[in-house]
Order: C-alpha cells, then structure tokens, then sequence
C-alpha cells in the first residue's frame, strides 16, 4: 500500500498565535498617547475614523508566487501591448503611413549557409531551431506572445487623403479633451 506525496505546508506554532496578549495589553505608550488625543478601542485612525480597527496580522505564503500575485493576472502585459499596438496600428492608418515596405530581402536561411559552408559551423538542430522563416504566422504569433483575435472589419475614420506637396498635415475641429472622450466612448 502506497500513499502519493501531498504538498507539504509550512506550520508555525506559536504561544500566542493571534497575538491577543500584545493586542489586549493597555500599557503599551502608543495606545496611551492615541487615547490622550481622543481615540479610543474600536475606533479606526484617520479623520473619519476610516481605518482599521484590527492590528496587522501576519499571513503564511504557501506557494511560490512573488508578493501580491496571483494566477488571475498572468497575461494582462499581452493585453496592454495588444492595446497599443492597435492604437499605433490606428494612428499610422489614419496619417496615410500605413504602407509596408516591400522591398525585402529575399530571405536568409541560417540552414542554408550552414550547409555550404566548408566548415561545419553549425549543428542542424541550432540551424533549424534558429530559422523562424519557414514557421507560420501563428507559430511566431505564439513565440512572441501575441493574442489570436477575430478579424474585425474597420469602419472609415474619416482621414484626410494625403497633399500632394508631401507634407502630412491634419487638420480637426476637435479638441484634445473631445478626441480623447471621444475614443474612450468608443472603446466603451
């Protein structure tokens, strides 16, 4: 008969485990000089008597996340990045700098100048794994943390064709204050 190993969770036993003797102890000079001041058991500190009406407890970290983290919050980086990629994304479309460059190289393969070259530089393994040319779209879209999103047909933004004199120039009759409120209404 057989048992699996459980998680083992530290313990720590204490005489006075909920450190009532500190907590009930009314000679202490700090306790004296709030009671001078008008504060009295049960009410909290501040102006509106807002605060705790407890003492800081200490609490066991089981596991061996960092401080304040939890499983919850683990991609929220990829969101924030996703969102201002967008808002880039957006702004560049509207400003007539949505045009990629074409004029690409064709493309180097690591495998290839290994293979010819006289000395073997390289291990095949290295080769390939370093050669991201041949992966697809949502290989690199995984290795590089990028969001699968549905693709969502844009609506016209109302941008101004470019000048023929080469110079980007927007003119609008809104304010900053608008523009902004009137993205966040938007996203909303």
């Amino acid at each position: 008969f057989f048992l699996p190993a459980l998680a083992r969770r530290r313990q720590k036993w204490s005489v006075d485990p909920r450190n009532s003797a500190w907590s009930k102890d009314e000679s202490k000079f700090g306790q004296k000089m709030l009671e001078k001041m008008g504060w009295s058991k049960g009410k909290g500190l501040g102006a509106q008597e807002q605060g705790n009406t407890e003492h800081i407890k200490v609490q066991v970290k089981n596991n061996t996340l960092g401080l304040g983290a939890t499983i919850n919050y683990e991609d929220n980086w990829i969101a924030h990045q996703d969102d201002f990629n967008q808002l880039l994304a957006e702004l560049n479309d509207c400003h007539g700098q949505g045009e990629t460059v074409n004029n690409q190289k064709k493309a180097f393969s690591l495998e290839e100048k290994s293979k010819s070259s006289k000395k073997r530089v390289h291990y095949m393994k290295f080769a390939k794994g370093k050669d991201l040319s041949s992966r697809s779209e949502d290989d690199l879209s995984c290795i590089f943390g990028k969001r699968q999103k549905s693709m969502k047909t844009q609506q016209g933004s109302g941008c101004l064709p470019e000048p023929a004199d080469g110079y980007n120039t927007v003119k609008s009759v809104l304010t900053v204050q608008e523009y902004f409120a009137k993205r966040m209404a938007k996203l909303k």
